[in-house]
């Protein structure tokens, strides 16, 4: 079996990258024949994708393949100023990926500032029943729907993990439907690229269990008090119990995970094993205000009191 997964980066967050892609490629090397990591460049210098490579080297059946659609982003252009950067609109130039590469299926998108902390081999066969993607729900499931006039049966998903359908993708001329979408509509778009995924395959899209994107909003203590804050939030709360103990993939969505390490000891813990495995070990914590320091001082506080994550294995 050959694992597809595609990333999207620039320079910027190039050591995002490196750590994201080493959790993949620490838990799904030993798992499937091949793993093909394809990255969508927006920028990343020549020296840091050599060390990307190099880390990649670092495991027999695992291959780095970089596009890059630097120039290719000028096809998005919202009309409204947004504090999000460009490189977001790298993943809606996926259906190039297949026709270079027949034998691709199915393809993971994973946003860079996540990490992987188990196999997702399930992912790849999980039943799509002819539908395009498979995610994980939003915690903004109901206002965003609203905002974006959506049909209240569909469900509005977070987008920093995609399972997708190639074939289906490009049936349904996806990437150029989501891009014109945003260029019509860009005073409509909060998360520009989520949403205009949201409005354009809301009725092509798997609900996932929310341990495939832990995501920090679900990452509470009082679970309980969380849902009746968000009464149509799609999950229990057993399955959201069960997700912040056992993620499979820890989402840090919008937090920098190398100044703040996490909301909980969980996603801290995860932080903390691959950033000591991977090549961007030697970075340095870096906070960009006091309240960053404030918050991952207590975080520190909360660690000392519950105890890392899967401490055995960090």
């Amino acid at each position: 079996m050959t694992a597809d997964f595609l990333f999207v980066s620039d320079d910027k967050y190039v050591k995002n990258l490196g750590i994201c892609t080493y959790s993949v490629m620490h838990n799904m090397c030993p798992a499937v024949d091949k793993v093909r990591l394809f990255v969508m460049d927006c920028g990343i210098t020549e020296q840091n994708k050599q060390k990307l490579r190099h880390q990649a080297a670092r495991f027999d059946n695992a291959e780095m393949i970089f596009y890059d659609i630097d120039e290719k982003l000028n096809a998005v252009v919202p009309k409204v100023k947004t504090r999000w950067h460009r490189a977001i609109y790298g993943r809606l130039f996926l259906n190039e990926l297949p026709a270079l590469y027949s034998d691709m299926d199915r393809l993971i998108y994973l946003d860079c500032d996540l990490l992987m902390d188990r196999p997702v081999t399930d992912l790849f066969t999980v039943d799509l029943s002819g539908k395009c993607l498979a995610a994980v729900t939003d915690a903004d499931n109901s206002p965003r729907k609203q905002a974006l006039g959506m049909d209240p049966d569909c469900n509005y998903i977070n987008s920093g993990v995609l399972v997708i359908d190639t074939a289906r993708w490009i049936q349904l001329d996806a990437s150029r439907r989501i891009i014109e979408y945003i260029n019509s509509f860009p005073e409509a778009l909060l998360y520009p690229d989520q949403d205009a995924i949201n409005y354009v395959l809301g009725h092509e899209i798997v609900i996932l269990p929310p341990e495939f994107n832990m995501m920090w909003m679900i990452c509470k203590r009082d679970i309980p008090k969380m849902l009746r804050r968000i009464p149509d939030f799609y999950y229990s709360a057993e399955e959201l119990e069960y997700a912040l103990y056992n993620p499979s993939i820890v989402h840090f969505a919008g937090h920098n995970m190398w100044s703040f390490d996490g909301i909980t000891p969980v996603a801290a813990g995860v932080f903390k094993k691959y950033r000591k495995l991977c090549d961007w070990n030697d970075c340095k914590r870096q906070f960009g205000s006091a309240g960053e320091f404030g918050r991952w001082l207590l975080m520190s506080v909360k660690r000392t009191l519950y105890g890392d994550y899967k401490k055995a294995n960090i």
